[in-house]
């Protein structure tokens, strides 16, 4: 005796073809709004991450700095998340920087970053 498949979004038993997988339009719209709605909020949580992130480097360099050292316990108080970066860069001397949109930060040692503004 075969199985009957129900819709992935109310459930209700399908009928007609094989491979069917909602019971109507409306189901399978709703669907796909969640699903894309659930993939939005996942890049909005990264996005507000970056946003942070530069935040945070403005906050420290000010307007006028394009270039400075800091304690990286500083970033690390004030809620800078160093796993998230926009690109990276390796300078001409093997050197890493880390972008975070318009900043780039480089670690000089365990406890030292240095910012620039690009």
């Amino acid at each position: 005796m075969p199985t009957v498949k129900s819709c992935l979004q109310c459930e209700k038993p399908l009928h007609g073809r094989s491979d069917k997988r909602f019971c109507s339009v409306a189901c399978k719209n709703a669907w796909n709004a969640a699903r894309r709605r659930n993939a939005r909020s996942v890049t909005e949580q990264i996005d507000n991450i970056l946003h942070r992130n530069r935040e945070i480097l403005a906050m420290l360099m000010g307007e006028k700095t394009t270039k400075m050292e800091v304690d990286r316990l500083v970033l690390d108080r004030a809620g800078f998340n160093f796993k998230y970066i926009t690109g990276i860069y390796t300078n001409s001397q093997g050197k890493l920087y880390h972008y975070v949109y318009d900043f780039a930060w480089m670690e000089f040692s365990k406890q030292t970053v240095l910012i620039v503004r690009k």
